[in-house]
């Protein structure tokens, strides 16, 4: 028997990132720690010298430390409780944020921005091609005069021989209450349909380490090269396409006409 006729599961696709999940992603990827990416989108924004807006913005990875250094970024995410802790966290740390709670691969904004960026690789969760590609025009129209508009995109080539193997994705522990989040991460390719799909099993330890809950929660994460994000770029009206990075990492940058 084939192997994707024994994973037949039928569990609901790229759920939102709401309650326990909200809860687990501040965990693992706290607003006050150290990434890779922080001064190249800061840099961004600094550039554009306007308004920005972070798509995907979560609980503020990102954000919160820009507005906090006096930048104008505003946030979109389609989970209520991600921009919750968000909002917590902006109010422990003095500031206030601006943040928008819609879809954010499809929204009408009244403001126009400097610079929209999208990080982390998230536009993968866009895995209807037609939806990106209208995702991307929206984006678009988002921009002033001469705005950037800055796509993160990764390649998964080291999963592309996946046969399902669990292995763990993330852990951290909750320093108030020394509940750990764990995920494990089963994924195979679709190299040729450019789909990953992936299945996540949640789990959460009290402070003993016993087991609290477990749950289920299925992705499907579609890939773009390079070349095929800068013509979906172009497609949406954009010009002075390029890409920064490597092959498998990097970040589509398109522009608004000037006028």
């Amino acid at each position: 028997m084939d192997l994707d006729d024994r994973v037949r599961d039928e569990l609901p696709v790229n759920e939102p990132y709401d309650d326990l999940i909200a809860q687990a992603y501040d965990c693992w990827l706290p607003h006050d720690a150290e990434y890779g990416d922080v001064e190249l989108y800061r840099a961004a924004v600094e550039r554009g010298a306007g308004p920005a807006l972070e798509l995907g913005c979560g609980t503020g990875r990102l954000l919160l430390r820009y507005v906090a250094a006096g930048l104008d970024v505003e946030g979109i995410d389609s989970s209520g409780d991600m921009l919750d802790i968000c909002r917590h966290h902006a109010a422990t740390m003095g500031i206030s944020v601006t943040l928008h709670h819609t879809d954010w691969a499809a929204f009408d904004l009244p403001r126009r921005y400097a610079t929209i960026y999208n990080p982390a690789g998230s536009f993968a969760l866009i895995d209807d091609a037609d939806r990106a590609q209208r995702a991307l025009a929206t984006w678009m129209r988002h921009l002033a005069p001469g705005g950037r508009l800055l796509v993160a995109m990764g390649v998964p080539r080291a999963d592309f021989d996946a046969q399902w193997e669990w292995r763990v994705r993330r852990s951290a522990t909750r320093a108030t209450d020394g509940v750990t989040f764990m995920v494990h991460e089963a994924t195979r390719c679709d190299v040729d349909a450019q789909l990953q799909h992936t299945l996540h099993r949640h789990e959460i330890w009290d402070a003993r380490g016993q087991l609290v809950t477990t749950y289920m929660r299925r992705h499907r994460l579609r890939w773009w090269t390079g070349e095929q994000l800068d013509r979906m770029l172009a497609e949406a009206g954009a010009v002075r396409v390029r890409t920064f990075g490597t092959d498998d990492e990097f970040i589509a940058v398109g522009e608004a006409p000037a006028t």
